[in-house]
């Protein structure tokens, strides 16, 4: 049985991220959130149209036990891009202390509108 589930935002509707790259990529972190009392975080994504040049926009699910050396949280696909205007659930198993969602818009100039929503599913005792 799955554990209860507690809404979270990463990326609020409609949030606009727009890159001019200085010495390498235009990236964007959410805060860290301490997920310690989750197992799952299940989050839909949507972004829409490129804006600028069309870059393809890398985003990862990332997590930490110390909040500074980060690695790609088990079980999700590196660089998942949803596509253009589509929204796609992804399930990011939380092994780890902290969590965030990364977005790397590339080392062009470009402008991007997201959202990223979901739920924090607890683990079970």
């Amino acid at each position: 049985m799955a554990g209860e589930l507690t809404p979270v935002v990463l990326l609020p509707r409609y949030t606009t991220l727009a890159g001019i790259p200085s010495a390498g990529l235009a990236y964007f972190s959410t805060v860290a959130m301490d997920v310690t009392p989750f197992q799952n975080a299940i989050v839909s994504v949507w972004r829409g149209k490129v804006v600028g040049t069309a870059a393809v926009p890398k985003l990862n699910f990332e997590e930490s036990s110390d909040g500074v050396n980060w690695t790609l949280c088990s079980g999700t696909t590196a660089n998942f891009d949803p596509g253009e205007n589509t929204e796609v659930q992804y399930t990011a198993p939380l092994k780890k202390k902290w969590f965030r969602l990364t977005v790397e818009l590339g080392n062009v100039t470009n402008t991007l509108t997201f959202w990223a929503a979901g739920f924090l599913e607890e683990r079970e005792t």
